[in-house]
């Protein structure tokens, strides 16, 4: 499996603080089969502020210490992108990573993120150049259960990400994630999503998620909308292809 939304990277967000907890979610990560990883580390004003020297640098003394360890599984780097008015621009010059350098990028908003705004930014990094990747889609309250605007942003060009942890089945009670999964499965019942993936930050409570995620999409829709999701898909983007 692929995954194109993760925060593997130590002390940069609030992800892994050191390497070994870094190298223990990989661990987990690739334990679920995951064989291709995306580091998307935060970048938001205000919020997530580490300099951009110091994510890359953290990211490759990671890498390295993963290529001791598994022949079989690569990092790539990239960030989730927090929408301002800044962020066209920044990602025209260069200044905030595409995903593996590729005409992708991963890109969040608030939750309470008004429609308008999410179109309206979505458009400006269109017109650099730039594909979004709508991050996990199902948290958006602009999105519910909407699937004329999902396949608005869709026919503009962009895709779209929902998390592995919100594929999995809702509990019958005290479940702070049910509306997010039902969300997911609204989306994933009316076909418009291109990649889950796991959105981690650490062995805990947001763990990868992907091997349940995976068999429950099998089992639900199919081996061939399971490897769109999990690998086809994430791989044709990290190819820099169009689906």
């Amino acid at each position: 499996m692929i995954d194109i939304h993760s925060h593997i990277i130590f002390d940069v967000d609030d992800g892994p603080d050191t390497i070994e907890e870094s190298l223990a979610l990989i661990a987990e990560s690739y334990a679920q089969g995951v064989r291709s990883i995306v580091a998307t580390s935060h970048r938001r004003k205000g919020m997530f502020e580490t300099a951009e020297e110091k994510i890359l640098a953290n990211f490759n003394a990671l890498k390295e210490e993963v290529s001791k360890r598994y022949d079989d599984l690569t990092l790539y780097y990239g960030g989730e992108l927090y929408y301002t008015n800044e962020i066209p621009e920044k990602l025209n010059q260069g200044l905030v990573p595409r995903m593996n350098g590729t005409r992708f990028a991963l890109v969040e908003f608030s939750m309470n993120t008004p429609w308008k705004d999410i179109h309206t930014g979505l458009s400006k990094v269109l017109m650099q150049g730039v594909t979004p990747v709508v991050a996990h889609i199902e948290r958006y309250n602009a999105l519910e259960f909407n699937k004329e605007r999902v396949k608005e942003l869709i026919d503009m060009g962009c895709y779209t990400q929902i998390n592995s942890a919100h594929v999995l089945k809702p509990k019958l009670f005290g479940d702070k994630y049910k509306v997010f999964k039902k969300r997911a499965r609204y989306f994933l019942d009316e076909d418009i999503v291109h990649c889950v993936a796991s959105d981690m930050h650490n062995t805990g409570e947001r763990k990868p998620y992907m091997k349940d995620a995976y068999q429950i999409i099998f089992k639900d829709y199919g081996k061939k909308r399971a490897h769109d999701l999990f690998k086809d898909n994430p791989q044709t983007l990290l190819e820099n292809n169009y689906l």
